[in-house]
């Protein structure tokens, strides 16, 4: 009995040694990124196989969001980050970058094949927007997944592949939606668009210059250019209030309309912005 007893006690003591043990091998990948729509791509491409952490919840504002200190202990814990240019990621997260963690910055590379667009004397950050851009992106995701965890290798290619089809067919069918579009100009507040509407060769103006307040200068040249190009709407996002957009609305003779430039549901909402731009434009 004492002899069982004592065995006993053996195996409760190795128990939680052998059960960390297991649990550290079937540890998932833990995949940083700053904005709702890369964990979408990352997502596509992984599946289940990885944890992600977005660092910028959905309805915050990448320009300027400060990650909660439970954020942080998450992000430590990040294997890869995938940084993607916009203005949060330089005011706070990537002094957050724990040793371990490689940062892997998608604008970077996405530029070696398409420059940044410029608003005013700044980088334009919203490269997510491009579909054409995104396509990169999946190849670089892919290339730093099968890199890390080798034995899925095999699997992130053919989920990569299955994603780059979808974009490749909604870029197809939004080319093919607005190709009938006589005026193709069109105004926003913020000026996140600029690349969607370089992909799908649209004319976007903006009151706001990227990281720059609207001056009632350059506000009225906006809104008299605006009205001689026959732009009657003003689009706006949900992380923008919306009073100072409905009441530009009101001054070109139309109304304020929400597009959402940050959607987990990313090529739904490829569609549901060109619809958007067809329908008021």
């Amino acid at each position: 009995m004492k002899k069982f007893i004592n065995l006993l006690i053996l195996f409760l003591l190795i128990s939680p040694i052998y059960a960390n043990g297991q649990v550290e091998q079937n540890e998932k990948p833990v995949i940083a990124v700053s904005i709702v729509p890369q964990a979408t791509f990352v997502e596509k491409i992984a599946q289940d196989k990885v944890d992600i952490v977005t660092m910028i919840p959905k309805g915050s504002s990448p320009e300027n969001y400060e990650p909660t200190p439970q954020q942080r202990i998450e992000f430590e814990k990040a294997d890869i980050y995938f940084a993607i240019g916009v203005p949060s990621e330089e005011h706070s997260i990537l002094d957050m970058v724990a040793n371990k963690t490689k940062v892997v910055d998608l604008s970077k590379e996405v530029e070696k094949d398409y420059p940044a667009i410029m608003i005013g004397d700044s980088r334009d950050p919203h490269i997510w927007l491009s579909p054409k851009r995104v396509l990169l992106m999946v190849d670089v995701i892919e290339r730093e997944l099968s890199s890390l965890d080798s034995e899925n290798s095999d699997f992130y290619k053919a989920n990569a592949q299955s994603f780059k089809d979808e974009l490749n067919q909604v870029i197809t069918k939004i080319e093919d939606n607005l190709s009938t579009l006589k005026n193709r100009n069109f105004l926003v507040f913020h000026p996140a668009f600029s690349y969607f509407a370089q992909d799908f060769d649209l004319n976007m103006l903006s009151l706001e210059e990227e990281g720059k307040e609207v001056t009632p200068k350059s506000l009225v040249e906006v809104i008299d250019r605006a009205k001689s190009l026959g732009i009657k709407n003003i689009y706006y996002q949900a992380e923008i209030a919306a009073e100072q957009s409905i009441a530009y609305g009101k001054e070109l003779g139309g109304e304020a309309i929400l597009l959402d430039p940050l959607s987990a549901n990313y090529i739904d909402n490829l569609e549901i912005m060109a619809n958007t731009l067809k329908e008021n434009m």
